[in-house]
């Protein structure tokens, strides 16, 4: 096998990582490619399919090696590229993914990932074992941790980048399972998301857009047509 065949297999393999990892809930894609770019005020940051897969792997090991692989995860989080990511590392490691818009939602799990302000109330909740995340642009680690929780940007990053899972989770949403209606995208497209990921049209356009292929630009902040312009944004949504 030559050099270009080298590079081919390697490619393919690694644009279908994401995709095996979750089931098929994301779609193939090209793995040097943006996948998910957060915009929020001033800050700006990208990941491609590649490093998106990482962070999922990470979420799936954690979960399976950290704790035995529970089987109902909890997720409190505004728009954000790793609310996406933990979203993708609970499929890939075979749970039920919970999306929650408030803490009494994540009764019943026994793991759950919010930000900081929901942290004391996941643990009234009975959430066993609540993980904190920053929300700051790169998810650096909290400032402060309320007690009895831990950080998630100090917990995952000591977990694999590969993971041998494949997927099978779900996604549960305002105590129902959810699923998302298949959007007219592709992998050439780059989608446009404000809305708040605990609502069922937000969370339609992440899933959605995911599962098409396309590449997610979540604008937290910040203009949205300046947005759009500067990236090359195709489709959108809201409201």
């Amino acid at each position: 096998m030559g050099q270009r065949e080298v590079d081919r297999f390697l490619r393919d393999r690694l644009s279908s990582d994401l995709h095996r990892l979750t089931g098929g809930l994301a779609g193939e894609r090209d793995p040097a490619q943006p996948l998910l770019t957060y915009l929020g005020g001033s800050a700006r940051v990208e990941l491609s399919a590649t490093t998106t897969a990482n962070w999922v792997a990470k979420t799936a090991n954690l979960l399976h090696d950290g704790y035995a692989g529970p089987d109902r995860v909890g997720l409190l989080l505004p728009l954000h590229w790793q609310t996406v990511c933990l979203l993708l590392g609970g499929v890939a490691a075979g749970a039920t993914v919970v999306v929650a818009r408030s803490p009494d939602e994540l009764a019943g799990c026994p793991v759950a990932f919010v930000s900081v302000v929901h942290g004391e109330g996941a643990l009234d909740a009975g959430v066993e074992d609540v993980l904190v995340c920053s929300m700051t642009p790169w998810a650096t680690r909290a400032a402060e941790l309320p007690p009895m929780v831990l950080d998630a940007a100090a917990e995952l990053p000591g977990y694999g980048d590969h993971y041998s899972g494949q997927g099978g989770g779900d996604i549960e949403l305002a105590r129902a399972a959810f699923v998302a209606e298949p959007l007219a995208l592709d992998n050439t497209d780059r989608v446009l998301t404000s809305l708040d990921p605990g609502s069922p049209a937000g969370l339609s356009a992440i899933v959605g857009t995911l599962a098409a292929g396309a590449a997610l630009v979540l604008l937290a902040s910040g203009d949205r047509q300046a947005a759009m312009t500067s990236e090359g944004v195709t489709a959108w949504f809201d409201e």
